[in-house]
């Protein structure tokens, strides 16, 4: 966490643990309206092909064509689905496993599950890079809401 600190630092922020609320992100200056203040890429994400527009599994426009091999994941082009090959090339490999009828019930939700995992797995392996503001502990370290 010390190195997400510095990190932020650079950005005027910092990030403290808040009770009953978890970790907090607070600004150490004042932001002027409308100035952004910080801008990240979320650590996985899945679009919801479930409406009736499917949306590409890189830049989220709408998108044509379907994964040849796994028929669940949806592109917009070419340069998309080399662009995510590293890391769809796994999912694609359980999906296309997977008969017609047990695909149809693999949902957005379990899809995401499915990334979380293979995210962090490429990224302990060095497949694909990890960075302070990048990484699986980030996101274990955010706090349940799960009320008991």
């Amino acid at each position: 966490m010390e190195d997400l600190q510095s990190v932020l630092a650079d950005l005027n922020l910092t990030v403290s643990s808040v009770p009953e609320k978890g970790r907090s992100l607070f600004a150490t200056k004042d932001f002027y309206p409308g100035e952004v203040i910080i801008s990240q890429e979320p650590y996985v994400f899945v679009p919801n092909n479930n409406s009736v527009k499917k949306r590409c599994e890189r830049c989220l426009t709408t998108s044509f064509k379907k994964c040849s091999r796994c028929q669940v994941v949806s592109y917009c082009g070419t340069s998309c689905q080399k662009s995510d090959w590293k890391f769809h090339r796994l999912e694609c490999e359980v999906l296309s496993r997977l008969d017609d009828n047990k695909r149809k019930y693999v949902t957005p939700s379990i899809r995401l599950m499915v990334k979380l995992y293979l995210q962090r797995k490429l990224q302990n392996e060095k497949i694909i890079p990890s960075t302070v503001m990048d990484n699986y502990n980030l996101v274990e370290a955010l706090m349940s809401r799960i009320l008991l």
